[in-house]
């Protein structure tokens, strides 16, 4: 599976948000280093501990470094070589690598991302990556009617009730269309418009990088809260959904809502 063409960050971008502390990402518990013959005082571990992590052990005895032991890099070097048959373990922490997730990971990763771009759209009425939108509304018996999803790039074509409307007046820059009499009560209107801020992704982080971080806190709390903190909320044009949205990047796409009043 790729990434859905209207996902708003990339895996990479993902990723690095959830590693906030990539550094004590990883950790090893108990790793087997050797076996002491009276003789050898150097001892090689698989990783670099990070600094003040290292917990070494000989027979189960904790070693305190500086007295028992020097270390360099991944070289542990002992004042004194361990007895013959003396076991050597260790645990520490250890930096993460550039990409620690497994190949499963990237796929639940860009079904998030594309479930977090959904959400954050559907909270804020916006269209991120420019994109046709099929849309149905009721006549409202008014002249004027609002489209649901801004910025509005351009109106391709208007039904009513199964009949092409010829002619229409338009409003791009507040997202609206006019009919010339009235837009009849409780007619089928479906239109079909092309809303969007940036043609690709690239162009879309460019212009509305605030929408970046709320999608990014989504794919965190989708990622890290599989099936707690359920929220139903009511958004016009869509009905009722389900779905959480942190408090934080809320904050973030109510700067962004479209009023549909």
């Amino acid at each position: 599976m790729s990434l859905s063409d209207i996902a708003l960050v990339t895996l990479v971008q993902a990723k690095n948000h959830l590693r906030i502390n990539s550094a004590a990402s990883l950790h090893v518990s108990a790793e087997f280093i050797g076996v002491g013959d009276g003789t050898d005082l150097t001892f090689d571990l698989d990783h670099t501990p990070i600094e003040g992590t290292l917990k070494l052990y000989v027979d189960n005895t904790l070693q305190v470094e500086t007295i028992n032991y020097s270390i360099s890099t991944a070289t542990i070097t002992f004042v004194v070589a361990p007895s013959l048959n003396k076991g050597i373990t260790a645990n520490y922490d250890y930096a993460a690598g550039d990409d620690t997730f497994e190949s499963y990971d990237d796929l639940e990763l860009e079904n998030l991302i594309a479930a977090a771009t959904r959400i954050a759209e559907d909270s804020c009425g916006r269209v991120f990556i420019q994109r046709e939108i099929t849309e149905t509304q009721m006549g409202n018996g008014t002249k004027i009617m609002k489209l649901y999803k801004q910025p509005v790039i351009e109106v391709s074509s208007i039904n009513i009730d199964g009949v092409a409307l010829s002619d229409w007046n338009e409003r791009l820059s507040i997202g609206r269309v006019y009919h010339l009499s009235v837009w009849e009560l409780y007619s089928e209107i479906i239109i079909v418009y092309t809303a969007g801020y940036g043609a690709n992704r690239a162009a879309a982080q460019a212009l509305v990088p605030e929408a970046v971080i709320a999608v990014l806190l989504i794919v965190a709390n989708l990622f890290e809260n599989r099936v707690d903190q359920v929220k139903q909320e009511s958004v016009t044009g869509i009905g009722s959904v389900t779905y959480d949205v942190p408090s934080k990047a809320m904050k973030i796409l109510d700067l962004l809502r479209v009023d549909l009043i």
